[in-house]
Order: structure tokens, then C-alpha cells, then sequence
């Protein structure tokens, strides 16, 4: 039974870290948040061949739909790491950092989310 505790809590402390390290990285805390986005084809009321972006993680999408432009996206989501992500300063610059990156290479496909996603360290 002792050992079961043990692994149990063991287990449980593995998670916590987990989760910490996938929103911290490089002094930028993201806070309740992770600050992705996605690319996907045929999402519902769009034809099967349109792609839009829409945040990965339902805090940060909120009421967001999705939208045909990545700098939509990209804005929402450096609005939603002050507005309900607690985020850290320096999480809240590398979203802007990787906003412009989205926006200066001009991209609509899933190219513009890879850029994002990388530019925070995802």
C-alpha cells in the first residue's frame, strides 16, 4: 500500500512538472496558458479545402472563431496572455516577437503557425 501512495504522488509530481515546463521556457512564463495556434482544413462552416487558424488551448480561444488570417490569431492570442493568462512580461514580448514574424512572412497556410509556434519555443 506504501508503494502505491508513493508511485501515486510520484506520478502526480511528474505531471505538475510537465505541465510547468510547457509553459515556461527561456524566463517566459505563459502563466494558465499555452500560446499556439493551428492550421486545419474544412473546419465546421468552411469548404473542405479552407484552412484557417484558430489558438490551441480553450482558455486562450475563448469565444475566438476561427479566421482565414493568421495575424487575427496571432493578435488574439497575445491579447488573451494579458487578459485572462497571467502571463509574465517577458512571455507577453516573445508573443509579440512571434506575431511579427507571422506577419512579416506574409504566409496564410500552415507554414504561418509553424513560425508562430516556434518563434515561443512550442
Amino acid at each position: 500500500m506504501h508503494s502505491k501512495t508513493l508511485l501515486l504522488a510520484l506520478l502526480g509530481a511528474m505531471s505538475v512538472s510537465a505541465a510547468s515546463i510547457r509553459r515556461e521556457n527561456n524566463g517566459a512564463d505563459f502563466g494558465k496558458c499555452t500560446p499556439t495556434m493551428d492550421f486545419k482544413l474544412g473546419r465546421p462552416g468552411r469548404k473542405a479545402n479552407e484552412g484557417t487558424f484558430l489558438p490551441t488551448d480553450p482558455l486562450v480561444k475563448g469565444g475566438q472563431q476561427d479566421a482565414l488570417n493568421p495575424n487575427i490569431i496571432t493578435n488574439e492570442i497575445c491579447n488573451q496572455l494579458t487578459n485572462v493568462c497571467g502571463a509574465n512580461q517577458a512571455a507577453k514580448t516573445k508573443c509579440q516577437d512571434a506575431k511579427a514574424k507571422v506577419a512579416a512572412a506574409g504566409v496564410k497556410d500552415a507554414s504561418a503557425a509553424t513560425i508562430f509556434n516556434s518563434a515561443l519555443g512550442f
